[in-house]
């Protein structure tokens, strides 16, 4: 009995070698693609790391201070900064060393001269231009500070394998601040350094400045306003200046805060940072206020039992109130009878004036000892009103209100009065000697003393109109006329707007 034949099948040699083959080959194409996506990568992050590193250098530039803003300088500012430094001694350029590479920073600061405040000479020392800027012929400059900006650009080189290497650049500007290359002032002191914060009795404080560079000239101002020229010692460097604050009872500037500030200017007259301070003068107690006046207001229901009062603020800004005294007798006028605080209207009503008597009042004005505590100032001149009574004025007729904006409703000039306002008009009062009419009164929203608006003073051949632009929704209006005895006269009818 013969055996069958096993079977041949199965891979020859020449199909592995071949099947081997394939497999080789897509696998080293693999391997290709992954390592070209991590050079790729790897150069992303090499730029990025780029990018951001020229950015802080920009930065670092700008805050050097512009007379100082060159190439050089950069450069040292760097090796001072944290990261920063350079990272390959003794290899040319500065190197920095960042996110596992090593860049190469180079650098360049130069000046431009913008053409839109004219062109000037490029003379200035120790100031490289830029070779594409703008420039003038001879004898055309018209700019006395040409340098208007300074252009940098940082240029970053590095490699990210042995065979490739790659760059990014950044650019910036700073712009020259006012008078950035002239003299600025470093020091500004008193001589006396309590004259810093307050003072009490000094009448010519005297104050010393130092320049960075030396000045040509050194002007000092107070509130902004110039003054005087400070004094040099010699140097250039060294100033002095007094400021006279004339008699503390005549003085030449009263009591207040001020900004005291010293500028320094070069040859071309152009100044670099100022320096100021801060002045608190408190040299005396409050001058008496000016224009006080007053008397009985006729108007009153119960008689000559109120008297209206007002008076000029005082020019001085450390007065914190008024207060206004009465008495009967013009050495005993030690009732006070209001205390109006500052940034209120300086007016009083004394709602307790005694009929039938003379009276006499005195304001003053209250600031503060320099130990904070409340200092009364220098009285005005006695007031005296007598107990005769001023005639009252007549009751102003023929009140009427408009709409700003509608036809026919004029301001005071026969002028279209602003739109959705309310306008009040009405005919002159009459008085009787020896009183005149010196101002109408509007109350708005009632009669009382609370609600009374604004005055209105009469102009010579004008028409007596007043327009509230402070009016929202519904209102009511009453009128009166006051003589300049300060007697009132009643209150008009009544108008409502709209």
């Amino acid at each position: 009995m013969s055996r069958p034949r096993s079977s041949q099948d199965g891979f020859t040699l020449v199909e592995v070698m071949v099947a081997v083959s394939i497999l080789l080959i897509g696998v080293l194409g693999t391997v290709t693609m992954i390592d070209g996506a991590n050079a790729l990568t790897g150069r992303t992050k090499a730029r990025e790391g780029g990018t951001a590193l020229a950015r802080s250098v920009l930065e670092i530039a700008r805050g050097i201070p512009y007379r100082e803003l060159t190439a050089d300088r950069l450069v040292d500012e760097l090796e001072g900064r944290a990261g920063m430094a350079d990272a390959a001694t003794g290899v040319a350029g500065h190197q920095v060393a960042s996110r596992g590479f090593i860049y190469t920073v180079t650098p360049t600061i130069c000046a431009m001269d913008d053409p839109t405040d004219r062109l000037g000479a490029h003379d200035e020392v120790g100031v490289v231009f830029c070779p594409d800027t703008d420039t003038v012929g001879a004898g055309t400059a018209r700019d006395r500070n040409a340098d208007d900006y300074r252009r940098i650009t940082v240029d970053l080189g590095w490699s990210d394998t042995p065979t490739h290497s790659d760059s990014v650049r950044q650019l910036g500007v700073v712009t020259n601040p006012v008078g950035g290359l002239g003299p600025s002032v470093t020091s500004l002191t008193p001589r006396d350094p309590t004259t810093e914060e307050i003072v009490t009795t000094e009448s010519t404080p005297t104050y010393d400045v130092t320049t960075s560079v030396p000045a040509e000239s050194v002007g000092w101002l107070v509130g902004g306003a110039r003054r005087g020229e400070a004094d040099d010692s010699g140097t250039g460097t060294d100033w002095t200046f007094t400021w006279d604050l004339g008699h503390v009872d005549t003085p030449s500037f009263v009591d207040c805060t001020y900004v005291l500030q010293a500028e320094a200017f070069d040859e071309k007259g152009r100044a670099g940072a100022s320096k100021a301070l801060v002045i608190t003068l408190n040299r005396r107690k409050a001058f008496a206020p000016s224009g006080f006046g007053g008397g009985r207001n006729l108007s009153s229901a119960n008689g000559l039992d109120r008297v209206d009062l007002q008076w000029s603020p005082n020019q001085e800004c450390d007065v914190k109130a008024y207060e206004v005294y009465r008495g009967t007798a013009p050495n005993a006028v030690n009732d006070r009878v209001c205390q109006v605080e500052v940034g209120k209207p300086t007016e009083c009503v004394d709602l307790t004036a005694p009929p039938g008597v003379t009276l006499y009042y005195q304001v003053l004005a209250v600031d503060k000892w320099p130990n904070g505590a409340d200092r009364p100032g220098d009285r005005s001149a006695l007031l005296q009103l007598d107990a005769d009574a001023n005639v009252a004025p007549s009751v102003p007729a023929g009140v009427s209100i408009c709409t700003g904006g509608s036809p026919g409703c004029f301001d005071i000039d026969g002028e279209l009065a602003p739109s959705n306002s309310p306008v009040l008009s009405w005919q002159p009062s009459t008085d009787h000697a020896p009183g005149e009419i010196a101002f109408y009164r509007v109350y708005r929203d009632g009669d009382t003393y609370d609600k009374r608006l604004d005055v209105l003073f009469p102009v010579p051949s004008k028409p007596l109109v007043f327009i509230d632009a402070t009016a929202t929704g519904s209102h009511t209006y009453r009128v009166s006329a006051v003589d300049d005895q300060f007697g009132e006269s009643q209150l008009s009818d009544e108008v409502t707007w709209p």
